[in-house]
């Protein structure tokens, strides 16, 4: 048996996937069970269930309505985006139970036991019979298309494509019917409100004819026709006059303040006076050809001067009439103007005339035009709603009915299994590791190697009551005295406590088998019964209680007067009976163990479970080192770690642990990781000589 060192950490040198193995090992008739039970399970559930058929059918929703009118209709589909929500919403339609109630009816479901004809009569049985349709009953949007998939599961497959089909069907007939009936309302509204609107139509009649009459209004229009055209006609006139008027007004003052008439403009540019200047110049030339041979009162000079100066005032005239023609010409320029002006002044009060007498007509006949507008599409809207009535058509199409499914769909053995067999094995393995992960008790070497701060002495297995003092157990204690061997280099007395977190851990029969061991292997030995509460080693052994340690540490009796030799065993000082309280001190144990020594070369001492008293306590550091008993599964690791703890606090040296009562047989797999395969084997197949540790029981000798 090897020692290990303490492993505060808890850090396993296994990988993990052994360590789960070795879980499962552990616990491996529960994963049996769970797994096997489990699995019979399923495969019962899968013989005992009744086959379950489903039958499917596809349903096609398209975008719009066919187009077979040219307007739209009262309740026409036609979703831009065609967003989720839409096919959603068919969905829970297909699902309704006012569907299903009408395939329920229209199958006569109510007499077919499996929607429940065996129960109640009446609402209720329809009612239930509709629950029952709709849990079978799944519809289901393919996603990226048009299609909406109706299925129904039944016992029956002829059954289960009929309920599909029916469904299928029956929905898009009540989109018509719902279609017809709302086209229906709305032909009706719209008769009404045809009516209606005639009834207003007419009123605006009779009000515009009264304000005719009033108004005394004949052919208003044509004269606002005219009076616009006339204005329009005045305004652009009056415009060109004021042009003209404001040009030749300018062209007169200028002529009128000129210095010479005869340079203006119009005056060099007249053919009359061009004439008379040039006869003026030829009449200028002759005069004065003739003053060169004649006097000044001769009569050719005289002609030719009274000539030139009638041509000069002619000349002069004609300039003058020029100017007085721009005056006049201004003149009537200006007076056109006031004239058009005047005109325009008569057309504008003729327009607000016009404007002010037709206020109340332009009102009477909108109101007119409007409602005849709205009473034609009135009128049309009704003849289209009526057309559309008439038509039975849809977005909704049957694309694929259902068939008669030839498998079932429930149950599937060899899927049952496979579930059966999964689910088993999760269950079976998690309830495996949940166990090991609850029980937090020292069941293997490597619970106390990892678990416990302190070095594991020796592993003591579960003895065979049939093999009392033979194999593993004997062996066990073997090896504890040789780790105990080991615990010390030097020589003289040893004395080693033994104690244990709780009572029934085995401390007893560990210490007086250890004693055993030491005595058969040749050395002195003394086992000393330390439990001064609860003895229990002179009933194992057979040896009277007293006198004994109380007895010594009383005063009232010697160690060699109270020790009990045994026959091919160790002395043995039993408890004594007259223990009190308040007798353990740490100078009385002392004292004693200071004269064992010098007689025993190994004192054993029993002591109380350091849970129960505080006696072990102070009776642990008076000795050379303390031996802490484990039963396996039996105390929480934390209870021995605490007791580990209590022991060093107290000042006792702490050895080791001993594991007591371990089940190889139970955990052998974990043994073998660490002892050696057919550890287990080998020592339920040894047989070492009674000689070596008796049983108990054996009478002290007289």
């Amino acid at each position: 048996m090897s020692i290990a060192p303490a492993d505060p950490e808890g850090n396993r040198e296994d990988k993990p996937l052994t360590a789960y193995l070795r879980v499962l090992l552990r616990y491996r008739w529960m994963v049996a069970a769970v797994f096997a039970s489990v699995v019979a399970l399923a495969v019962l559930k899968s013989h005992l269930t009744r086959p379950l058929y489903k039958a499917e059918a596809q349903l096609l929703v398209e975008r719009e309505n066919p187009s077979i009118l040219t307007f739209k209709g009262v309740s026409e589909v036609n979703e831009r985006g065609f967003a989720d929500d839409y096919y959603q919403t068919q969905n829970k339609l297909l699902q309704s139970r006012s569907l299903a109630r009408k395939v329920v009816e229209e199958m006569g479901l109510l007499r077919d036991p499996e929607f429940g004809a065996d129960g109640p009569g009446g609402d209720r049985a329809i009612d239930n019979a509709v629950d029952v349709f709709l849990e079978k009953l799944s519809v289901q949007w393919i996603r990226n298309s048009r299609l909406i998939t109706v299925g129904f599961e039944s016992h029956n497959p002829e059954l289960a494509a009929r309920a599909a089909n029916t469904l299928a069907r029956a929905y898009i007939a009540q989109t018509l019917e719902g279609r017809a009936e709302t086209a229906g309302e709305a032909s009706r509204w719209l008769a009404r409100q045809v009516e209606d609107q005639r009834a207003k139509v007419a009123a605006a009649e009779v009000a515009l004819q009264a304000v005719r009459e009033k108004e005394g209004i004949v052919n208003i229009d044509e004269r606002r026709v005219l009076v616009e055209q006339r204005l329009k006609e005045l305004g652009t006139s009056l415009t060109a006059l004021k042009s003209q008027r404001v040009q030749k007004e300018a062209l007169y003052r200028q002529m009128r303040g000129a210095r010479d008439p005869e340079e203006l403009p119009d005056a060099l540019r007249s053919k009359l006076i061009e004439s008379l200047r040039i006869d003026l110049a030829r009449l200028e030339r002759d005069l004065a050809e003739r003053r060169q041979r004649y006097l000044e009162h001769h009569p050719e000079v005289v002609r030719l001067r009274s000539q030139i100066d009638e041509t000069r005032r002619t000349i002069a005239a004609e300039s003058a009439r020029i100017v007085r023609a721009a005056e006049i010409d201004y003149q009537s320029t200006a007076a056109q103007e006031n004239a058009v002006a005047g005109a325009l002044d008569a057309a504008k009060a003729e327009a607000l005339d016009l404007q002010r007498r037709g206020v109340q007509y332009d009102s009477q006949k909108r109101e007119l035009e409007a409602g005849k507008e709205v009473l034609n599409g009135l009128i049309a809207r009704h003849k289209q709603a009526d057309v559309a009535q008439a038509l039975e058509s849809s977005n909704l199409r049957l694309a694929d009915p259902a068939t008669v499914p030839q498998g079932r769909i429930r149950p599937r053995p060899a899927l049952d299994l496979l579930v059966g067999i999964l689910l088993g094995g999760a269950l079976s393995v998690g309830l495996a590791l949940l166990r090991d992960r609850l029980d937090d008790t020292l069941k293997t070497p490597d619970d106390v190697r990892l678990g416990l701060p302190a070095t594991l002495l020796a592993v003591i297995p579960r003895a065979d009551p049939a093999a009392a003092g033979q194999g593993a157990p004997s062996e066990g204690y073997r090896l504890l005295r040789a780790a105990l061997g080991h615990a010390w280099r030097d020589g003289g007395g040893r004395a080693v406590l033994v104690t244990s977190t709780a009572p029934g851990e085995g401390k007893t029969l560990t210490s007086v088998q250890l004693a055993r061991a030491l005595a058969a292997a040749g050395e002195r030995a003394l086992l000393i019964d330390a439990d001064l509460r609860k003895p229990q080693a002179h009933e194992a052994l057979g040896a009277r209680q007293s006198p004994g340690l109380a007895e010594l540490m009383a005063g009232e009796a010697k160690l060699a007067d109270a020790v009990q030799r045994l026959p091919n065993g160790p002395d043995f000082l039993a408890a004594g009976v007259a223990a009190t309280a308040d007798m353990v001190t740490p100078d009385r144990i002392a004292a004693v163990l200071d004269a064992a020594r010098g007689a025993y070369r190994w004192v054993v001492l029993d002591t109380s479970p350091v849970g129960a008293v505080a006696d072990t306590l102070v009776m642990a550091p008076a000795a050379d080192g303390v031996v802490v008993v484990a039963g396996a599964e039996a105390v929480p690791r934390a209870a021995v770690r605490r007791t580990l703890e209590r022991l060093a606090e107290s000042g006792g040296r702490v050895l080791g642990v001993v594991l007591n009562r371990a089940r190889v047989d139970l955990h052998s797999h974990d043994y073998q990781h660490h002892y050696g395969h057919g550890y287990g084997d080998y020592h339920r197949s040894a047989a070492p000589p009674a000689t070596e540790i008796a049983p108990l029981k054996q009478r002290v000798a007289p």
